[in-house]
Formats: C-alpha cells, structure tokens, sequence
C-alpha cells in the first residue's frame, strides 16, 4: 500500500490478474495508479469516476509510478466477463468497485477525508 503519497496518489495496484488488459499492457502489483484516460486519480475511489464514460474497445492510457519511473500504458477496456455490463481495466478487489464492474484492486493506508 502506498502510505505516502506519490505524486498526490495513495491507489496502489495490489493484484493484477492474469490474462487481463492491465496484465497483458504491462501494468504491475505495486505500481501506483496516477491517471486513468484524463481523469488523475488520487485515491481507489476515483477509478470510478474515470472510468465511468470508458466503453468497451477503448483504448485507455493508464499512467503509474513504478518506482520513481513514471510509465504511461495503453490498456483496451473490454467487458467485464462475469456481468458483461461493466469495464475491465484489472483484477478482482474491494467490493465496492466490483460492484460497478470496474474490478480493480487497490489499497491505501490513508484514511478517507470527511
């Protein structure tokens, strides 16, 4: 989990599951989430304002901090195979976000603000 921010993000990728856009763009465990298409991204819970207007067949750029290597992935939206009505951009997490379709596993040990 990102305890600092980098680059203002605490949304860390925890998992990245196999045979996925994000794993097959290159996206790792690890890499903190920094933008998603236009939208930066700060906490997990901005994934889902940014993805919200994505459709399947996007191609998203993805920007991450690997490290301190700034990396930008074009990661293609497709349809998220259990619903098939959400977006698939990574792997299964937080229940919240599964529930939009937009299964991405995050974390962050900053707690929210009221």
């Amino acid at each position: 989990m990102a305890r600092q921010p980098v680059e203002g993000s605490v949304a860390e990728m925890k998992q990245i599951m196999e045979d996925t856009p994000a794993a097959r763009s290159g996206i790792k465990s690890g890499d903190i989430l920094l933008q998603v298409g236009r939208k930066r991204v700060t906490q997990p819970e901005d994934v889902l304002d940014a993805s919200f207007f994505i459709t399947a067949g996007d191609t998203v750029p993805i920007t991450v901090m690997r490290g301190n290597q700034k990396l930008i992935f074009s990661v293609q939206a497709t349809l998220h195979p259990a619903s098939r009505s959400g977006v698939l951009l990574a792997s299964p997490g937080t229940p919240a976000i599964n529930q939009q379709g937009i299964p991405l596993s995050l974390g962050s040990d900053v707690p929210p603000t009221p």
